[in-house]
């Protein structure tokens, strides 16, 4: 299988425009307390890169963010997950799942009580009683929430509209390594997860992730590098960030977005680290995010708000589904989330149980990687 190496470029940057223009609507918070602390450091999952350009540009606009600068750094989830492990400075972390986040908090370099900041710094308040809770979802600590979807050629010349579709005869999948980056692991999961959504068993599941996996003709390393791989001619289909694919289409790109009928909730934890706890400057930047004008600002860029009222006012720029159903989540795949997940699917350890040899009870897409000749 071929693997794509990309070329050193630059990923397009966030318009100013849309500053601008919440600045002139009044959407721009005015959040007290200038820091003392000016500078923060912000590393994070590829594809969220060019988000906090604008999210920072709108944040200095503010009482604030005056004097405030950013040192960032992005690339592939994991990647970075192990740099800020072995040294990275960071004050805010911004990953591509909650797996990442519990390896900082055993490298020490995250609070173990991350998620909670979102209500005792953010000061947003959650609860497992929908009524009671400004979150759209109950997960603590998400500050963004997306959904996988397809990404194919201009008016969609193969007429792509389903999971069966990405199995079939010609179709040439692009997808992220799964060893290295967040974005592959949430797009294999939401194949899956569409299987059990139409009543196939677990064993029938796994059977469609080793078909994918066949059709997948690139692995880069990041969400990013496979968008780039993919608008560069490789295959004809890319699984992928539905805000990566906005922000594709919005600047121009000869895409189509296929949003398939069943697909995964993706929800993009956020911390504070233990030098951030203690930065003033990070402290206000990370309640910015949360607040309406932040979630605004993402919104607007393709990201679904956390926030019920931003997700209310923004709702109809996005996709909508059938029923709330049609979204399946991680805790539904696993009632104990990640931890549960990432061992099961994504271990380097292929180990199987007594009664059922098909396929292993853990490192199963290890063992399809391996199966399939792309690991």
């Amino acid at each position: 299988m071929p693997v794509f190496k990309p070329k050193t470029t630059a990923r397009r940057l966030v318009s100013t425009t849309l500053v601008t223009c919440l600045m002139a609507m009044g959407g721009v918070s005015t959040l007290a307390g200038a820091a003392t602390t000016t500078n923060v450091n912000v590393v994070g999952y590829s594809v969220v890169g060019p988000a906090y350009k604008a999210l920072e540009a709108a944040f200095e606009a503010t009482p604030a963010g005056q004097n405030v600068t950013f040192t960032n750094t992005f690339g592939s989830s994991d990647t970075e997950t192990n740099n800020v492990a072995k040294g990275l400075a960071a004050d805010v972390v911004n990953l591509s799942y909650a797996s990442n986040m519990a390896t900082l908090v055993t490298a020490g370099k995250v609070p173990s009580t991350w998620a909670s900041q979102e209500s005792t710094v953010a000061g947003v308040k959650q609860s497992t009683k929908a009524a009671l809770s400004q979150t759209v979802y109950p997960t603590p600590g998400i500050v963004t929430d997306s959904v996988v979807v397809f990404i194919v050629r201009k008016g969609n010349p193969l007429n792509i509209q389903d999971w069966p579709d990405l199995i079939k005869s010609g179709a040439q999948v692009v997808t992220p390594n799964p060893a290295t980056s967040g974005s592959a692991k949430w797009n294999l999961l939401a194949g899956y997860a569409a299987q059990l959504a139409k009543g196939d068993t677990t064993t029938q599941a796994y059977s469609y992730l080793k078909s994918l996996i066949s059709h997948t003709v690139a692995q880069p390393s990041s969400g990013s590098t496979a968008m780039a791989a993919f608008l560069g001619g490789t295959g004809n289909v890319l699984l992928d960030y539905e805000d990566d694919a906005i922000a594709a289409q919005n600047a121009g790109d000869a895409i189509s977005i296929v949003t398939p009928p069943t697909t995964l909730l993706i929800e993009n934890p956020i911390a504070l680290t233990t030098t951030g706890v203690n930065n003033p400057a990070a402290t206000a930047f990370y309640q910015y995010v949360f607040s309406t004008a932040g979630q605004t600002v993402l919104a607007n860029l393709g990201y679904r708000s956390v926030l019920k009222s931003v997700w209310t006012a923004t709702s109809s720029k996005f996709a909508a589904f059938k029923k709330a159903s049609d979204i399946y989540t991680v805790a539904q795949l696993n009632n104990q989330g990640w931890t549960g997940i990432d061992p099961t699917f994504f271990s380097s350890s292929i180990t199987y149980g007594t009664k059922n040899r098909t396929y292993p009870t853990q490192g199963v897409v290890t063992y399809l990687e391996q199966f399939a000749g792309t690991a």
